[in-house]
């Protein structure tokens, strides 16, 4: 859930800068996409050789949990480093305010509707995943983190740095 609060406080932070219409940081991220998505790549190529050398010795050893604030800084950081987040949500919410007045209240309204969607979103994948966790054996575990890795190194993290605007 820690995660999850990160992810959700860059994605708060990611709305009010849309709502207040600072087009400049939107334009920023968007002149900068190789470079944030060559970081976010690396990351997540990080995440993924990190996942399989823990699967390597899970099954002789118990893995420490993440502490709370280390969590809540890799979801920040997760959250903060996709600027196609920002830059979708600059080209999504403004369809859906009226012509007249109340435009920035309309937007606002918008913003925290969608913060509140992604939290709670978040938050029941999180606790869905902690139950099934805990109901999985510890040679399952290896497999399923053997496969994450795998996704986040090959999927994620490739094609991420692959992939174009």
């Amino acid at each position: 859930l820690m995660t999850v609060a990160g992810v959700n406080i860059g994605l708060v932070i990611q709305l009010a800068v849309v709502a207040l219409g600072l087009a400049w940081i939107v334009d920023f991220f968007a002149r900068q996409f190789d470079t944030i998505r060559f970081v976010g790549a690396a990351y997540l190529l990080f995440l993924g050789v990190q996942t399989l050398w823990k699967s390597r010795n899970a099954a002789s050893t118990a893995v420490a949990p993440l502490s709370a604030n280390r969590a809540f800084a890799r979801g920040f950081a997760v959250a903060f480093a996709n600027p196609k987040t920002l830059i979708f949500q600059a080209a999504f919410l403004p369809q859906f305010l009226s012509s007249g007045e109340g435009r920035a209240a309309e937007l606002w309204l918008l913003a925290a509707t969608f913060a509140i969607i992604a939290a709670v979103g978040d938050a029941i994948w999180a606790l869905c995943a902690a139950r099934a966790r805990a109901a999985l054996t510890s040679r399952v575990q290896v497999i399923a983190d053997r496969v994450s890795g795998a996704i986040l190194i090959a999927g994620a993290g490739v094609l991420l740095a692959a992939s174009r605007r």
